[in-house]
């Protein structure tokens, strides 16, 4: 007589020699669990290849490629980059990007010098606008060099870029006849980071710096004639002159004559 080793009865050989297999055909705990398991996997499996289905050859699907398709392609327009770049880089960089603005010197880490065309012809117009648009510290680099894809357009950030290429091949840009914009839009997009939206000398430049930049009240604009006013616009300041005045760059190579005019007509209406 035998006993099961899975029942706690015993187990006997029957009379005509076959042997009880009382509760043989069970099947064991794990046993059960494997096939449990391989069941689900079957079920998923043809969900899980067309997760995992190889993407095209281009590294992009049919639908990102439709986005791509949609989106507008960038028109290079480096005098808009150069107005950017005054309003923005300028202080920095310097008039001629080689990194010597009037700020620089108060700096930890030298600004880039855009003229140096070994470096820069070896990055892409990408990345130059990721660095733009990300800051330095996103790329390990100075923390003065800030973010400004929060408050540049893409398509400013990349005439910016434009613009940083025409530095790079030490060119220069011709003004054309203008850009079609009013006074009031080129202060808002090259005037108002150091002058403040209204004027008052607060921008965000000027808050940054710490600087005291004279507001334009009747009482300062009284004291300058058209003439006088459309000089320091298209000339600037001289870099050497003490106070704020030396942060205010030479417009003359980016704005028409009618341009400076509109400008100087929308900066009356502060009186």
């Amino acid at each position: 007589m035998a006993i099961c080793k899975r029942c706690p009865e015993k187990r006997a050989d029957n009379m005509d020699g076959t042997r009880n297999t009382h509760n043989d055909d069970r099947l064991s705990r794990p046993a059960a669990y494997f096939l449990i398991r391989l069941l689900v996997l079957l079920l998923f499996l043809p969900v899980m290849q067309a997760c995992q289905q190889e993407r095209p050859a281009s590294g992009q699907t049919d639908g990102e490629k439709n986005v791509m398709a949609a989106a507008p392609v960038h028109q290079r327009d480096p005098l808009q980059g150069l107005k950017r770049y005054l309003g923005y880089c300028f202080i920095c960089h310097g008039q001629k990007g080689d990194g010597n603005g009037p700020y620089a010197s108060m700096l930890s880490a030298k600004p880039a010098d855009f003229t140096d065309s070994t470096y820069f012809m070896a990055k892409t117009d990408g990345e130059l606008y990721d660095f733009i648009s990300k800051g330095g510290i996103a790329h390990g680099k100075s923390m003065h060099m800030k973010p400004f894809g929060f408050q540049l357009t893409a398509d400013e950030i990349q005439s910016t870029v434009d613009y940083i290429r025409v530095l790079n091949r030490h060119e220069r840009i011709s003004r054309g006849e203008g850009s079609g914009f009013s006074g009031e839009e080129i202060y808002r997009n090259s005037c108002v980071m150091c002058h403040g939206e209204k004027g008052a000398g607060d921008g965000r430049v000027s808050k940054m710096l710490n600087l005291t930049v004279k507001p334009m009240t009747e009482e300062t604009l009284s004291g300058f004639s058209g003439a006088k006013l459309y000089n320091i616009i298209q000339d600037g300041i001289p870099s050497d002159t003490t106070g704020a005045g030396k942060y205010m760059p030479a417009w003359g190579t980016s704005l028409s004559e009618q341009e400076i005019i509109d400008v100087i007509s929308y900066i009356s209406t502060f009186r």
